[in-house]
């Protein structure tokens, strides 16, 4: 009999922290579980997988699921929440849109010009967008999919699988 991998406790600590930050980045984007995982080319039931670190995405999922969050496949990684002051975003939009030095310096002098009278960040206060909610009248929970509740969403699709 063969032990198991040295280092187990690790990896599911890990695994547990990039399923919080794919969940966190999906949500941050606004996308529904449905809409990310169409967006993956994965179910939605292994997307749900995925971000409660249930399974462990191969290679080409991790490239899967930065492409459909419009990141470097290296951002999933980094797990520091309260570090991403959207820098990375910015990285991300230079490297796609190949800007030039030139360009960058004037991207620079814009957002210098844009924030010269704002202050720091850090004394406004940013607020969070406001989740979808549940398109059924009178409901208002948060969305799980097609713009319905978890409720809502079930009952819909018990009833159309009814239908003859």
């Amino acid at each position: 009999m063969r032990p198991g991998p040295p280092h187990t406790p690790d990896i599911h600590v890990h695994l547990q922290g990039l399923a919080r930050r794919i969940r966190a980045l999906r949500e941050r984007r606004g996308l529904t579980q449905e809409d990310f995982a169409a967006r993956c080319g994965i179910s939605v039931s292994f997307a749900s997988l995925l971000e409660r670190g249930e399974r462990s995405p191969s290679y080409e999922t991790l490239l899967q699921v930065a492409a459909a969050l419009g990141l470097p496949p290296s951002e999933l990684f980094r797990l520091e929440e309260d570090d991403d002051t959207g820098a990375d975003r910015l990285v991300h939009l230079i490297r796609q849109r190949q800007l030039t030095r030139e360009d960058v310096d004037r991207l620079l002098t814009v957002a210098e010009l844009m924030f010269a009278e704002a202050g720091p960040r850090k004394d406004r206060e940013e607020k969070a967008p406001e989740p979808a909610r549940c398109a059924e009248p009178g409901c208002g929970r948060a969305v799980l999919a097609r713009g319905l509740c978890v409720a809502h969403y079930h009952r819909a699709r018990r009833a159309k699988g009814s239908t003859p």
